[in-house]
């Protein structure tokens, strides 16, 4: 996880700082295959990995566009904001 680079939204192209991040957790369930009641449930989340990284999202909070993180930092690589210029 890159929380600490920039993003930028790869759908509306305009949004650098408003963002939801979604975690994904599974959680064992066994059901009735006749009524499908709940007949089991484990009492713990587990993290959903991608490999050895856990499985997260990102939501723009503009456009609701929604994808790996991975998407957003290369937006923000390819379209990087100018520098800011210091006063002399």
């Amino acid at each position: 996880m890159d929380h600490q680079r920039p993003y930028l939204c790869p759908g509306c192209q305009g949004n650098r700082s408003r963002f939801e991040l979604i975690f994904h957790f599974v959680q064992e369930v066994q059901k009735d295959p006749a009524t499908g009641q709940v007949l089991y449930a484990a009492d713990e989340l587990l993290p959903l990995s991608r490999g050895d990284r856990p499985a997260m999202d990102v939501r723009c909070c503009v456009c609701q566009f929604t994808g790996h993180e991975g998407l957003f930092i290369k937006a923000a690589r390819r379209n990087a904001p100018p520098a800011l210029q210091r006063p002399s």
